[in-house]
């Protein structure tokens, strides 16, 4: 597969974030921008996603509900590692998020890496 021009090695692209946050002294890293998000899982997620990618396995994304299984089905992560939150207890994005980082960090401790400005694209550009 390497030899076909449109290869695409997502499994390298995490890995070199991976290496970058070791590099770094992070733990967990907490992707909110699409085109991170985008790079990442390799397709199109809609504003309010957030990409999990933890130091070592597999990045989980988790998108709005509705949005979930199309998401899971267009990426190369699968619908193992693309998640929707909902507006129900327990099931809300701030629920799911801190427990999918929870287990990065020993003791409850760690650095966690997030991304800071917007999180989605605006007509200016930016």
């Amino acid at each position: 597969m390497a030899t076909d021009p449109y290869f695409i090695d997502h499994r390298a692209r995490v890995r070199a974030v991976q290496r970058e946050m070791a590099n770094q002294g992070v733990d967990v890293y907490l992707g909110s921008r699409l085109r991170t998000i985008s790079w990442v899982a390799d397709a199109f997620f809609p504003w309010r996603t957030y990409i999990v990618i933890p130091a070592e396995g597999l990045p989980t994304a988790f998108t709005f509900v509705i949005d979930a299984a199309r998401a899971a089905d267009d990426s190369w992560l699968g619908p193992e590692h693309v998640l929707g939150y909902g507006p129900m207890g327990g099931q809300d994005q701030i629920s799911l998020l801190a427990n999918a980082i929870r287990p990065s960090l020993t003791g409850g401790k760690g650095v966690i890496g997030i991304e800071s400005g917007m999180g989605t694209y605006l007509p200016e550009g930016t």
